[in-house]
C-alpha cells in the first residue's frame, strides 16, 4: 500500500470533510459534481477526473462531470456498457485500478478520439445508492507513477459521498420542482373544472356549450405543453438531458428557424430579417437544442409585436465570443418584468390573459445556453422593443 506521510494523509481527510459538509448544503448539481471532480484530482494526484452517470431506463452512461472539458463536448460523451472499463465498473459494481489501459481488452479509444485526452492509467469506484449503481467516479494519468491502494481508499471514501450528495439533490428537486408544477396546474385545472360543471347545467345555451368546450380543451393543451416543457427544463436542471455537439452552419440554422415562422410573419405582416454573413464561421454546439432556443426567441418576439413591426436576427464574431442577436421592434417591458424573465413560469400580469405561454421557455433557453458555456441576457424599454443577446464560445474548426 502506498504510505504518505501522516500529515498529507491528515490533510486529505480533512478535505473530505469539509467536501462533506458543502455537499449537505448544496443542491445545485453541475456545480456539486464539478466540486466532487476537482476534489478527485486532488486527492489522487491524477491530471482528470469524470463523473458519468447511469441512466437505467435507458441503459445509457455518460459523463456528467469532467475536468478539462467544455460542457458541450462533456453532455455529447456518451459511453457504451459493453466494451468500455467504465461500463464493466457500473455492470459489476466494482473498482478498477489499470496501470495501462491500453493493454486492457475492455478500453474503449472512442473517448480519446472525441477528447483528443490520452489515458494511461486509471481509477474507476463505483457510486452505490441502496445497493445499486448510479454512476462513477474516474481519475485518470496519476502524476506521479502509477495509482495504488491509497488511491481506491481515498476515492472510495469520496465517491459515497458523491452518491449520496447526487441522490439528497435529486429528490431535492423533484420535490421543488414537484411543488412548483403543483401551482402552476392549479388555475387551467380550475377552469376545467368550471367550464366542465357548467356544460352539465340545462340552461346553458348552445354558444354557451361550445365556448365552455374551448375553454376545455385549450386549457387541457395548456396542460400538455406545460407537462412537456417542465419535463425539458427538469432534465437540463439535473444533469439528464443529452447533448449532442458538433460543428453548426449558423446561416443554415437560422435561416430554417426563419423558414419555420413564413406564414405567420405575412399573417402579422412581420418583417422578419437576418443579418448572418454566407461565409461566418461554424459555431460548435447541440444543433437541435441551439434551435430550440432561436425558435422560443422568435416566437416570443413575433407574439409581443405588432403589426408591421420588424424582427432582426444579427451575429456577430467578438474577439473570443459569438454574439447572436434576435431583436424586435414591439411592445417591449419595463425592467420589473425584465429581471423576472427566466424565472420559471414567470409571466407578465400585462398580457398573461391575451398571450398563450407556459413561462418555461425562457429558462429553458438560459439553461441550454449555460450548458454551452454561454450566457444571454435582455434589454427592453416600453413600445421600443426588445433585444435578447446570446453569447457562446469561439472555437477554431
Amino acid at each position: 500500500m502506498k504510505k504518505l506521510p501522516d500529515q498529507r494523509r491528515l490533510e486529505h481527510f480533512q478535505q473530505l470533510l469539509n467536501i462533506s459538509k458543502d455537499l449537505v448544503s448544496n443542491h445545485d448539481l453541475p456545480t456539486m459534481l464539478d466540486k466532487i471532480t476537482a476534489t478527485a484530482c486532488e486527492l489522487s494526484d491524477s491530471e482528470a477526473s469524470s463523473i458519468l452517470l447511469y441512466n437505467d431506463r435507458v441503459k445509457e452512461l455518460y459523463f456528467q462531470s469532467a475536468t478539462g472539458l467544455d460542457e458541450p463536448v462533456m453532455h455529447g460523451l456518451v459511453v457504451p456498457l459493453d466494451g468500455s472499463i467504465a461500463g464493466w465498473v457500473v455492470k459489476q459494481g466494482k473498482t478498477v485500478l489499470i496501470n495501462d489501459v491500453h493493454t486492457d481488452p475492455r478500453f474503449f479509444e472512442g473517448i480519446e478520439k472525441k477528447t483528443n485526452i490520452i489515458t494511461r492509467s486509471l481509477v474507476g469506484i463505483p457510486l452505490f445508492v441502496q445497493e445499486k449503481v448510479i454512476g462513477i467516479l474516474e481519475v485518470i494519468n496519476h502524476r506521479n507513477g502509477g495509482f495504488g491502494e491509497y488511491e481506491i481508499e481515498i476515492l472510495t471514501i469520496l465517491g459515497t459521498q458523491a452518491a449520496l450528495a447526487i441522490e439528497n439533490t435529486r429528490l431535492f428537486q423533484q420535490s421543488d420542482q414537484i411543488s412548483e408544477l403543483v401551482h402552476e396546474i392549479r388555475t387551467p385545472l380550475s377552469s376545467i373544472s368550471t367550464a366542465a360543471f357548467l356544460l352539465q347545467q340545462s340552461e346553458v345555451t348552445k354558444d354557451q356549450r361550445l365556448s365552455y368546450s374551448k375553454t376545455i380543451y385549450t386549457e387541457a393543451q395548456r396542460l400538455s405543453d406545460m407537462a412537456t416543457t417542465f419535463l425539458d427544463l427538469a432534465r437540463l436542471e439535473s444533469g439528464r438531458a443529452s447533448f449532442k455537439p458538433a460543428w453548426i452552419n449558423l446561416k443554415v440554422l437560422i435561416d430554417e428557424v426563419c423558414e419555420i415562422f413564413l406564414t405567420q410573419t405575412k399573417d402579422y405582416r412581420i418583417n422578419l430579417l437576418t443579418e448572418v454573413p454566407p461565409e461566418y464561421p461554424d459555431i460548435y454546439g447541440d444543433r437541435d437544442k441551439l434551435k430550440q432556443v432561436f425558435i422560443n426567441l422568435v416566437s416570443n418576439a413575433l407574439k409581443y409585436n405588432q403589426k408591421g413591426g420588424h424582427i432582426i436576427i444579427t451575429a456577430d464574431l467578438t474577439e473570443n465570443e459569438h454574439l447572436i442577436s434576435v431583436k424586435d421592434d414591439g411592445m417591449g417591458m419595463s425592467p420589473d418584468i425584465v429581471k423576472h424573465l427566466f424565472e420559471k413560469f414567470y409571466r407578465s400580469h400585462n398580457t398573461e390573459d391575451q398571450i398563450q405561454g407556459t413561462g418555461l421557455g425562457l429558462s429553458i433557453c438560459k439553461k441550454i445556453i449555460e450548458n454551452h458555456n454561454g450566457r444571454v441576457s435582455v434589454k427592453s424599454e416600453p413600445n421600443f422593443g426588445t433585444e435578447f443577446d446570446i453569447w457562446l464560445p469561439y472555437k477554431v474548426h
